[in-house]
């Protein structure tokens, strides 16, 4: 096992880890026949050694590899390779989304959805986390495709990336992107038009008059403006800036809050429809703050992933995105794609309107 990782070259771009590397590395040796089935592994601090890893986050790799297939512990040997009919080698996908949003709750449940469902259909997976220098994050993508990717999928605008790929001839999938111009290539598109109907008929039943969408600066959102104003209510905008000084999250429910505890209570609309829920995390903190009572003085809706959400002591009126459930749309998207050589029907990816008890029904 001493030349076990001769062949291994990690290079920091600041886009991947050591461990990921290894692993696709490790995946890559046993998909080809390097290393043989029945053949043992390197011991976890063997790995650890070799990679300068230390020895939980090559356990980690390991534990990794048995998940998806590649190994297995055995008492007595340790651990050893499977049979390649085990595990057959059917292609390479390979995943691409922006750095502010790789930590995400809701990309993380595609990104675990896509490798799981891929996996276990025969394909290697890898991440490509695309830095925001996109010279950077463009050189290291160059790196990956030298691996001859089957497909990509791309997660969120990104046009430099989307460019690339087409320029470059790689079979791609574009998810939640801006609208690809003709032949760019398959389109998953989110839409919120089920969600927003039924809101704008909830707003009509209530009486509301006036509803404020609020989103912070560069976040692209669905707009309710066209459907509330068809039913006869007015509707604005707010548009938080960013405080990316203090992160990218905790910036944004920040800034959210020091706008809402200023903002006079005369200017309150009848309804509040937050597009980003950490801006609502931080609009409820001004609420509490200054006394306001929900539903009673302002009515809210929230846009938010399914088992998460700002926290009220009211189940929140929302938009209730189910990221699992999209990653596996998404999955079986790209699996039929993969089989048929065809771009088959996309699917669409949509919130759900549930009630609670910020916007009674």
């Amino acid at each position: 096992m001493d030349n076990l990782l001769e062949n291994f070259h990690f290079k920091d771009n600041g886009t991947t880890s050591l461990a990921d590397a290894l692993c696709a590395f490790l995946k890559g040796e046993i998909s080809s026949g390097h290393l043989k089935a029945g053949e043992p592994l390197a011991t976890i601090k063997q790995l650890a050694e070799m990679s300068g890893l230390t020895f939980r986050v090559a356990r980690g790799v390991v534990e990794r590899l048995a998940k998806e297939g590649y190994v297995r512990s055995r008492p007595r040997v340790g651990t050893v390779v499977l049979p390649r009919n085990v595990h057959a080698t059917r292609g390479r996908v390979l995943l691409v989304l922006p750095d502010v949003d790789a930590s995400s709750y809701h990309a993380t449940q595609i990104a675990d959805a896509l490798r799981r469902r891929l996996s276990s259909a025969g394909y290697l997976f890898s991440t490509v986390v695309f830095s925001q220098d996109a010279r950077r994050g463009l050189a290291f993508l160059r790196y990956e495709l030298a691996n001859a990717p089957d497909l990509a999928i791309v997660l969120y605008s990104m046009p430099h990336v989307r460019k690339f790929l087409i320029d470059a001839g790689v079979r791609s999938i574009f998810v939640y992107g801006e609208e690809p111009k003709e032949n760019d290539g398959p389109w998953i598109r989110f839409s919120a038009e089920n969600a927003i109907a039924s809101f704008t008929e909830h707003c009509k039943r209530s009486g509301a008059g006036h509803v404020i969408q609020v989103r912070f600066d560069g976040n692209e959102t669905p707009d309710a403006a066209p459907a509330l104003m068809a039913a006869g209510i007015s509707c604005s905008w707010i548009v938080i800036p960013r405080w990316d000084v203090l992160g990218r999250y905790e910036g944004i429910k920040r800034s959210a809050y020091e706008t809402f505890l200023e903002m006079p209570q005369e200017h309150f609309p009848d309804v509040f429809l937050f597009w980003d829920d950490f801006v609502a995390q931080g609009a409820l903190t001004a609420f509490l703050k200054r006394g306001i009572q929900i539903p009673k003085e302002v009515k809210l809706v929230v846009l938010s992933n399914r088992g998460l959400g700002p926290v009220h002591p009211e189940p929140l009126t929302r938009f209730e995105c189910d990221a699992a459930a999209a990653g596996e749309s998404i999955a079986d998207y790209t699996l039929t794609f993969l089989a048929k050589g065809r771009v088959p029907r996309p699917p669409m990816i949509s919130p759900h309107y549930v009630f609670g008890g910020t916007f009674p029904y």
